[in-house]
């Protein structure tokens, strides 16, 4: 099946499953794709099963503005192909916080170079790549990563200057690392974040 096979095929299958309440409730808090089907996260995992992990079909989903697909385009992006570049780029063109939190659960956090991204996304002035680096540092905690004494005091120190200042995302996601980091800390010190 072609690239735009599998397109036509994945759109389809999202129409199955439109939600028009959900959507319109969404475009009542604001978050406006140009097309919104109102699909959940848990069909969304569903629908990425039917369809091979591949770096075209991710690149081709995350082209158009269409909530969805650029979740989609995360589940099915194959980590050990993508780039650091490409991370920045996408990173800078997510405007809501439900895709912040897909790309971040579903694809950043699995990057190789996860940990070094976030505590440089975390250092950013903008309020959702700040909300990225925060949620992949979160995750990785949570699965047991160890970071190094001089990580945790800088995630520390990123995580109390996000709570004094006035961004919403930054300070809920610096929260959940703060939360992460409590409960990790008792595990001790490897320092394999980098």
């Amino acid at each position: 099946m072609t690239i735009g096979e599998q397109i036509r095929d994945i759109k389809g299958q999202l129409r199955l499953v439109m939600n028009g309440v959900a959507a319109q409730g969404m475009r009542d808090r604001g978050i406006c794709y140009k097309l919104n089907f109102g699909a959940s996260i848990l069909e969304l995992v569903t629908i990425s099963k039917d369809y091979t992990p591949s770096l075209e079909l991710a690149l081709a989903l995350w082209k158009d503005d269409i909530r969805e697909c650029r979740m989609l385009a995360a589940m099915l992006a194959p980590a050990d192909c993508f780039t650091e570049d490409l991370a920045d780029f996408w990173v800078s063109d997510i405007r809501y916080p439900d895709l912040a939190e897909v790309c971040s659960r579903y694809l950043f956090v699995k990057l190789p170079y996860a940990s070094v991204m976030a505590f440089r996304w975390i250092a950013q002035q903008d309020a959702i790549v700040q909300y990225c680096g925060y949620l992949i540092l979160t995750q990785l905690l949570r699965q047991g990563r160890q970071i190094s004494d001089s990580y945790r005091q800088e995630l520390t120190d990123q995580c109390q200057a996000a709570l004094a200042g006035s961004e919403l995302l930054p300070r809920r996601g610096a929260m959940a690392a703060l939360q992460a980091l409590e409960e990790n800390h008792g595990e001790g010190s490897d320092g394999t974040a980098e």
